[in-house]
Parts: C-alpha cells; structure tokens; sequence
C-alpha cells in the first residue's frame, strides 16, 4: 500500500502548542527543546506575533525572535525580483506586476493604470 501524499500544511497554533505539551510531558529537567519544536514555533511567525507565540508556547520572547531573525521568511533565489518603488510609475501594457500577502491573497496589475494607488489599496487590507 502507498501512502498519501502529504500536502504542505502550516502548523497551527494550537497543533504546536499540543505538540510542546506532549514533549514537556516526557522531558527530563533542563532538556533543551529540539530543534523540530523550535522550527514548528519560528513556522508560525508568518501567521500570529512573536509575542501571541511565546505566550501560548511558553517561549522566551528574545531567543525565539532571534531564530525568527536569522530564519529568511521569503527564499531568496537568483531569479527572484527586486524592490521597485511604484510612486513614479504608471503601468504600461507591456508591465505586469503580481503581489502576494503572508496570508495567501493575490494581486496582478496588468495594462495601463496606476499601480501605486492599487498596490496601497492591496497592502492597506
């Protein structure tokens, strides 16, 4: 029998919080944390706070935002766009401009228009 793939699933708050109470259960005093529960904890900055994290995990602030720190949110690849500041632009036919929130929403600018006051509209959601 095959096993079904597994889809990419964001952890939750609540499933990584369950998962620390299950290892804090069974720990011997002064156990580091593991790794993998360190990495389930930094996964969640893309969704909640540092602070609504730590509170819920029972984390310190300061060593879970310096892991949040030295993780990149975003993979970098050589291919990947860089900065452009809209302000002076304005959207030509041959332009096309796509952004994307953390929580998922999308938005393409295609043809003449002005980008800068639709990327505003989009980020200030």
């Amino acid at each position: 029998m095959v096993p079904a793939k597994r889809r990419n699933v964001q952890p939750t708050l609540d499933g990584v919080h369950e998962l620390f109470d299950q290892w804090r259960k069974n720990k011997r005093r002064r156990d580091p944390i593991p790794a993998a529960l360190w990495q389930a904890a930094v996964s969640l900055a893309a969704q909640y706070s540092i602070n609504q994290i730590c509170r819920r995990l029972r984390l310190s602030y300061n060593e879970l935002k310096a892991r949040t720190q030295s993780r990149p949110l975003v993979p970098v690849t050589l291919n990947s766009p860089a900065f452009i500041e809209l302000d002076p632009i304005k959207v030509t036919s041959e332009c096309v401009i796509e952004m994307e929130r953390p929580s998922g929403e999308r938005m393409r600018i295609r043809g003449s228009c002005d980008a800068a006051e639709l990327a505003r509209e989009f980020w200030r959601r």
